[in-house]
């Protein structure tokens, strides 16, 4: 027997309640925008907190089940750490000597390589000129490269090659004043790779005290909600952040697979430069198939080049359909289009770190937004579920009772869709 629905709330209550949400939708914003605006002025302490962050959500399911069993959570979390490092230095072992023959293979072969992707694009755009009588040059191109032909007739002259390189040559001597600051980035960047992992370590051992504290700021009538979105927000980060690098690591494997199959060189590095770049949703299968086909093409003709741009075609299909809706099912449902948007946002907003965390900021603003639209103006009651493994329950409407009667009638159906606290 079906439940029948419950009344609609009154016209004026529904338009005080989006009036309510429409301002607290306003105040979101604002403090949005303050949040960016002080990460901006303390960037310097972001990227290691990012690195701190991705740990944290990779390594606290191993931790906490550590835990559950009966593992302080402090040798947990050391114990996880020394694991997951002993079995990243033991593939790091197995697969540098591959990755290193080929790297120094292709730097044996640049010269050779260089002359050839030269005369491919010169005669690429030679047969564009041709069709389209346009009048592309590519003296700039072949001047950076370095052509073995500089001066000679079939390529341009030293007098070309001064005039198209002036403007790099200059941008690098300028660069030059500052090797210095380079230098200082370089060290920024190692400590970014010791201080991250350090924050993790230390938030990994105190992370359910830490959440008890900051939930005791919280006033007592508000605790049960924040828990249980807090626990939403937590299960959504987390699990892109374990999904995006599950994936990574099968877009890099099945490309490098894919490109041994078609007897590509230097199959394993383009490979994993593709698993690495699929970190960023969306991205790692273009720049694979953009490399695959330019070594391709170079080495082995068109055919080949195309041959490599149809397996990393194969694998985005594959990712698309197949593994990322299973990997990151019940995380981070979003469209694509708005995936793309927020990659462009966050790239102008905070560059590298930016792009990464795009996806998972607008996440959690979908997750908080659609909880204040349920709750502050839909006026639904969501019961608390976080943690404890079960679905959640059904959404329960609070409605203005008509009489005493229908009061009465509703509040135990209420009572009855809401967990024990």
């Amino acid at each position: 027997m079906s439940t029948p629905a419950p009344p609609r709330l009154p016209a004026g209550e529904r338009l005080r309640r989006a009036g309510f949400g429409a301002w607290a939708l306003i105040g979101l914003l604002i403090v949005a925008a303050a949040a960016i605006w002080a990460l901006i002025k303390i960037s310097v302490i972001f990227p290691p907190l990012v690195i701190a962050l991705i740990i944290i959500y990779a390594l606290n399911p191993i931790v906490s089940r550590l835990e559950r069993k009966g593992v302080r959570r402090g040798i947990g979390a050391v114990g996880s750490y020394i694991v997951i490092v002993g079995l990243l230095t033991a593939l790091g072992f197995a697969l540098t000597p591959l990755a290193a023959r080929q790297i120094e293979t292709f730097q044996e072969d640049w010269p050779v390589f260089r002359d050839r992707l030269v005369t491919v694009v010169d005669d690429s755009v030679d047969g564009i000129n041709e069709r389209l009588g346009t009048d592309f040059s590519t003296t700039q191109f072949d001047c950076l490269l370095g052509s073995e032909e500089i001066g000679e007739g079939g390529g341009p002259s030293l007098e070309q090659c001064d005039q198209a390189t002036q403007r790099f040559r200059e941008f690098f001597e300028s660069q030059t004043s500052r090797l210095t600051e380079i230098g200082t980035s370089v060290i920024e960047v190692l400590l970014w790779f010791v201080i991250g992992p350090l924050i993790a370590i230390y938030l990994l051992m105190d992370l359910p005290q830490l959440q008890r504290d900051m939930l005791n700021l919280v006033p007592s009538s508000h605790k049960d909600e924040v828990a249980d979105l807090g626990g939403k927000i937590g299960r959504a980060v987390g699990g892109f952040f374990r999904g995006q690098l599950l994936v990574a690591f099968l877009v890099g494997l099945m490309s490098a697979i894919g490109f041994a199959i078609i007897g590509l060189p230097f199959w394993f590095v383009i490979g994993a430069i593709a698993g690495f770049f699929n970190l960023i949703p969306l991205v790692g299968p273009f720049i694979g198939g953009g490399i695959g086909f330019v070594i391709g093409t170079v080495y082995g003709g068109v055919g080949l080049g195309l041959k490599a741009a149809v397996v990393e075609i194969i694998v985005q299909q594959i990712d698309n359909h197949f593994i990322s809706p299973n990997v990151m099912k019940r995380t981070v449902q979003i469209h694509p289009v708005t995936v793309m948007l927020s990659l462009l946002a966050g790239g102008a907003l905070a560059g590298f770190w930016g792009i990464l965390l795009a996806v998972p900021a607008v996440a959690v603003g979908k997750l908080v937004l659609g909880h204040l639209w349920a709750t502050r103006v839909l006026g639904a009651e969501v019961a608390p579920y976080a943690g404890t493994g079960r679905e959640p329950p059904s959404v329960v409407v609070e409605t203005q009772p008509e009489s005493d009667e229908n009061s009465a009638e509703t509040r135990p159906e209420a009572t009855r869709s809401s967990p024990p606290r």
